[in-house]
Formats: C-alpha cells, sequence, structure tokens
C-alpha cells in the first residue's frame, strides 16, 4: 500500500511537473502566439488592400502606357501584366522616354506588388489546407450527412452508403483526425464543432457513440440547431431507447441488442443469421430496399405475383403514412403512394 502511494505521488508530480513546462513555454513565447494570431486574424484585410493596390496600379500603369506609346488599352493592360509578374515576353517594349519611365516605376514598384499578393494568395491556400488537414475548417455544405463518432459502427455505415452509391456529401464529426475524408476535430458534443460540420444545414445525422448519455446530449443539441434533420442514433442499451426517442432522434438503432438477438439465433435457427447476413448489404447476394408503388390500387397477392414474375422481387412490408406493416394480408390493398420495402437485387 505504501508503494503504491509512493507511485502515485510520484506520477502526480511527474504529471505537475510537465504541466509546468508546457505552461512556462507558452508564457516564455506569449508575443510570438499574440502576433502570429494578430497576423492570421489580418491578413484577409491585408489580402483585400493589396488587391486593391494592385488593381489600382495595374489600371493606372495601362492608362499611362497606352498614352505614352500610343497602343490600345488592351496591349498596354497585356504590357502591364506581363511586366509585373516578371514574364516579359518582349512582343511590346516601350520606346518612348515616358514609356520607359513607366517600365522602371513598375520594376520598382508593380512587381513588389503582385509578389506580396502572390504570397499572401499562396499562404492562404497553406493554411486551407493546414485547417482541413487538422479538421477545424467550417464545411460549407448543405443538404449533406452528418457522421458524429468515428467507430466500427461508423465505418462500416459510411462503407454501406457508398456501396448504395449515395450521392450526398458525408462528414465525420470525429475526436481525432480521419485522412481521405471531410472531418472535423473536436469534442463530439460541442455546439460549435457541430456547426462547423454544417449541422444545421444537413439532411441527416447519423450519431454513433459508445456512450449513450454522450448520444443523448449530442441528439438535443442536434435537434435544437436543426429541426428537420432525421436523426438516425445507435443506442447501447434498450433502457435508453425511448429517452432517445424523446430527445428527438427519428431512429433508434439498438446495436448491441439487435446483435445479442442475432447471437442466440445462430444457435438454435442459424438460417435467419444467414438471411440478416445477406440482406443487410448491397455488397452481395440479395439486398432490402424500398421501391415507391405509384400505379393503381392492387392487392398485395396480386403485386406479390407480379413483381415476383417481372422483377424477381419478394414483397415483405407496406409502409404507409410512417407505419409499417410487415407480412401484409392477402386482401391488404397497396395503394398508390404507398412504399414496398423488397427483398432482391437493386438494378
Amino acid at each position: 500500500m505504501l508503494f503504491n502511494n509512493i507511485q502515485n505521488l510520484r506520477l502526480n508530480y511527474e504529471s505537475y511537473e510537465i504541466i509546468c513546462k508546457k505552461i512556462s513555454i507558452v508564457i516564455e513565447h506569449r508575443d510570438i502566439l499574440i502576433k502570429y494570431i494578430i497576423l492570421r486574424g489580418n491578413m484577409k484585410n491585408n489580402f483585400l488592400i493589396i488587391l486593391g493596390i494592385f488593381a489600382v496600379l495595374t489600371l493606372t500603369y495601362s492608362i499611362a502606357f497606352s498614352i505614352a506609346e500610343h497602343v490600345s488599352f488592351l496591349d498596354s493592360l497585356y504590357w502591364t501584366i506581363i511586366t509585373m509578374t516578371t514574364i516579359g515576353y518582349g512582343d511590346i517594349t516601350p520606346k518612348t522616354t515616358y514609356g520607359r519611365f513607366l517600365a522602371m516605376a513598375i520594376a520598382l514598384t508593380g512587381i513588389g506588388v503582385y509578389s506580396t499578393l502572390a504570397s499572401l494568395m499562396i499562404n492562404h491556400i497553406f493554411d486551407m489546407n493546414i485547417a482541413k488537414f487538422q479538421g477545424i475548417l467550417s464545411m460549407k455544405k448543405k443538404d449533406h450527412i452528418v457522421i458524429i463518432g468515428w467507430n466500427e459502427a461508423s465505418k462500416e455505415c459510411l462503407a454501406e452508403l457508398r456501396a448504395n452509391n449515395i450521392k450526398d456529401d458525408v462528414v465525420i464529426v470525429s475526436e481525432s483526425p480521419i485522412y481521405n475524408h471531410d472531418y472535423v476535430v473536436g469534442e463530439l458534443d460541442d455546439k460549435e464543432i457541430l456547426k462547423k460540420a454544417g449541422i444545421d444545414k444537413a439532411k441527416y445525422v447519423i450519431i454513433s457513440t459508445n456512450d449513450d448519455s454522450k448520444s443523448i446530449l449530442i441528439t438535443l443539441v442536434t435537434r435544437q440547431l436543426n429541426p428537420k434533420a432525421t436523426i438516425i442514433v445507435k443506442c447501447i442499451k434498450d433502457d435508453n431507447f425511448d429517452l432517445l426517442r424523446h430527445s428527438g432522434a427519428d431512429f433508434v438503432i439498438l446495436s448491441e441488442g439487435f446483435a445479442g438477438r442475432l447471437l442466440a439465433s445462430s444457435i438454435f435457427e442459424s438460417s435467419v443469421v444467414m438471411f440478416f447476413e445477406d440482406t443487410s448489404t448491397c455488397k452481395y447476394g440479395s439486398d432490402i430496399f424500398e421501391i415507391k408503388w405509384e400505379n393503381e390500387d392492387m392487392k398485395f397477392i396480386d403485386l406479390f405475383v407480379k413483381l415476383k414474375n417481372e422483377k424477381n422481387l419478394t414483397i415483405i412490408g407496406i409502409l404507409r403514412d410512417g407505419k409499417l406493416t410487415t407480412n401484409p394480408d392477402s386482401n391488404f390493398v397497396v395503394k398508390k403512394g404507398d412504399v414496398l420495402v423488397v427483398i432482391g437485387v437493386q438494378k
């Protein structure tokens, strides 16, 4: 016990020492940090000022050169830009003394302004790439899909979206960088982080964390920021199902409960597990998908035979007004506008 206490004291002291060192580094370089923040904050204004100076100088030199050398404004503008960018083809050259003075003025002022403008543009592009790489760049998207939380369920979800050729943009909110995807890094339940992911303009929000309490909080924040989005949440414990629905989730997926039932089914009805494994993805075998019925009303049994003969599709459910009827009765009437849940191969 004494040994453990000594070890804990030593670890606490070492952690304290590391924190103190980091704080001292920040204090030591505070002036540099402040200057950097101010510089980045003023970069946009500096760019606009330099761009304005560049435009005014280009226009002024073009008009002056056109008057001095008796050439068209277009030729004069061409010469001015070519000279300011240090290309200098030599097809148009100043022949008068006034024109030569203009060329020297451009060499002294215009080239410097152009170089500064180019440097600011390159810095801006570089900063944008760094911000995107670090996951701190705000996403300018609309009607997209936001996946909150990055784990095995999220990875499989994204893979299935891609396999189904979903064209909507996908933005991932994660606590660490995810390369080769659009992502925002930060606390999953942070309102500002969610705003950076464009949660207020998203069409679908998929919440996949391994903590129901965090999922509930994220659902509440998401619903507050976007009342119209369709929110789908992964739920770990059955007890939290109703709480997630009351928090604003449109669909709650009981991942652990469903997996547990499949594990049990594999013992006494293994074919059921094989069925779900085959139909839960479009990557292989048959798939479960929806078809909207736009034709005249028809009895379920007649439509069942029609789709089976014509398209080799099997109807397993009918969705009407938000209510799903599975395994309908033979005399059930399928109406125009109903959504058919079918098993087959999507073409």
